[in-house]
């Protein structure tokens, strides 16, 4: 008896990771299997393994800070996790950062709508079990500083065998997988990111991560960073209350290779028949991902000429949020620092968006942002509501980013080992094109029946050779190839019903009909412009916009 005394913390941790890490997420365990239709028998005992490991883990850090402090946070995961349980068992929710966002909002009217005395009846019984051992069971262990080292060594031991056990398997099976991504020629979300997403208590403690950082880093953009909306005036249009804005983020597009803009090839089939889109000759600010995301949505000057385009201004969507426009994001990338910064109300990166049942066990495909934007415009059916997609695009390798129909172009370049010719490399980078034909002609679809305006902007170009496939070159000696970009606006009939967007869409067409180059810097101030934002105190420098008078 006294021996058992003596380790009720660890028996509880290994309780507790038992019943919320094991028995709350077997639904969600079966579940995930039956959607993917095959019964990986590894896969499951790997990520049973993970699961029990992980919140053993915690329940070991947490035994560090003694008795109390240990009753009180095993308390909270155990709460946090039940009520999580209730939403992924009952309702097949995903809990990920807008869930939490919504759930911690400081509107309580909204919150509550979503709680009623089923799911109190819920959290008691099934977190019962556990919290009668956590709050009644006799406890013995000392806090982490009055144990002898010998205690210390030991649980220093357990802590790290439960990190290993939590991180190695899933290390493992994400190299597994990256192995048949080759061989199949197919980019998969990562594993261990999809597992985390997937399950609790790793789901809402990775969206509490998020919201955290995202909350600290829109705090930091307030106190060091330019604000616009803060120092302008900006007076909206009559019509913005209905309005949807669209932007799209390409990834690695080349104009010159799009049918639209003059290639040979006719792979943009859908972009060649829309009546209502511009295709404007662009120009970017930089010529890698991070560097472009820096400059693009600021005004001129609102990143630093240095290497690393040190931010040094908000951006277009902090100002549209300041407007009063709700927003979401949706990202097949990983950009968080950039997510952050557009203060979007909800955003979800594709670990998260391919944990969701139906991309389950499915590649990354820029078509899972298309059925995000279809749930954010059915949950926004009044509009004044901004959507960012961050799109794949044709980021290396490229043969990876379109599914088999759209395998145009033959021979293609197969792998990423393999010895492509500038032949196969191209033909691969032209279907990867064909591909975000259509995705974005399944955007335009989603929003013809709207009030809307939608951009498209790669963020750089690509340079292709022989088994060469090249961004990043510092920007004041990369080729053109590399700057040489795709910007479109598409509008709907019904914004361009206003005689005021008609003008405006009119400059569009006249500066695509005399290819006059435009450029990422301009964006800021022409994002605003076409929605129809005016600025009576230089908030918009309409030399830089676009859709402005002539």
């Amino acid at each position: 008896m006294r021996k058992l005394i003596q380790w009720t913390q660890l028996n509880i941790s290994l309780f507790v990771a038992l019943y919320i890490g094991v028995i709350l997420n077997i639904p969600i365990l079966v579940r995930r299997y039956q959607h993917l239709q095959y019964n990986n028998t590894l896969s499951i005992s790997i990520e049973i393994v993970a699961l029990f490991s992980l919140v053993f883990l915690l329940g070991l850090l947490l035994s560090l800070f003694g008795k109390t402090c240990y009753r009180i946070l095993m308390t909270l995961l155990v709460l946090c996790s039940v009520a999580a349980s209730y939403y992924m068992v009952l309702f097949n929710v995903d809990i990920g950062y807008g869930i939490l966002a919504a759930v911690m909002t400081t509107d309580v009217d909204l919150s509550k709508e979503s709680v009623g005395y089923h799911f109190a009846i819920w959290l008691v019984l099934v977190s019962l079990a556990p919290l009668v051992l956590i709050w009644l069971a006799p406890m013995r262990e000392a806090a982490f500083g009055k144990t002898s080292t010998r205690k210390v060594i030991k649980k220093g031991l357990l802590i790290l065998t439960a990190g290993v056990c939590c991180w190695l398997p899933l290390k493992l099976m994400g190299q597994v997988q990256d192995q048949h991504d080759r061989l199949n020629n197919r980019t998969m979300a990562s594993y261990g990111g999809v597992v985390a997403g997937t399950y609790s208590p790793s789901n809402w403690l990775s969206a509490l991560g998020m919201l955290v950082y995202s909350s600290y880093s829109q705090a930091e953009d307030s106190r060091n960073l330019f604000d616009p909306a803060a120092h302008f005036t900006y007076v909206a249009p009559k019509d913005i209350n209905d309005l949807y804005v669209v932007f799209i983020i390409g990834e690695s597009a080349r104009r010159d290779h799009m049918g639209a803009y003059g290639y040979q090839r006719d792979n943009t089939p859908n972009l060649d028949k829309e009546p209502n889109l511009a295709l404007l000759q662009g120009y970017s600010c930089d010529t890698s991902t991070k560097l472009s995301l820096r400059c693009m949505f600021v005004r001129e000057g609102g990143a630093s000429e240095a290497p690393q385009r040190t931010l040094k201004e908000m951006n277009v969507f902090s100002v549209l949020k300041k407007q009063g426009f709700s927003s979401e994001l949706f990202s097949m990338q990983s950009e968080a620092w950039f997510y952050n910064k557009v203060m979007a109300d909800n955003y979800a990166l594709r670990e998260t968006i391919q944990a969701e049942k139906r991309n389950a066990g499915k590649p990354v495909d820029d078509m899972a942002l298309v059925s995000e934007l279809q749930d954010s415009l059915a949950r926004h059916p009044d509009g004044k509501h901004l959507i960012v997609l961050h799109t794949k695009g044709s980021h290396y390798m490229y043969t990876e980013r379109y599914p088999r129909g759209f395998a145009r172009y033959q021979p293609e370049c197969q792998g990423i080992d393999d010895a492509c010719s500038s032949e196969e490399l191209i033909n691969s980078y032209d279907n990867s094109l064909l591909y975000t034909d259509y995705v974005i002609e399944q955007v335009f679809n989603q929003l013809r029946n709207r009030n809307a305006i939608v951009f498209y902007a790669s963020d750089h170009g690509e340079s292709i050779s022989k088994n060469m496939h090249f961004h990043g070159t510092p920007r004041d000696r990369a080729p053109l190839a590399q700057r040489s970009i795709p910007i479109m606006v598409w509008a709907s009939n019904d914004f361009l019903k206003q005689s005021d967007h008609q003008a405006a869409f009119a400059q569009l067409r006249a500066l695509a009909a005399a290819k006059t180059p435009v450029f990422h810097e301009k964006l800021f101030d022409s994002i605003l412009g076409c929605i129809g934002y005016t600025s009576p105190d230089g908030g918009i420098v309409e030399q830089h916009n676009w859709c402005g008078k002539p």
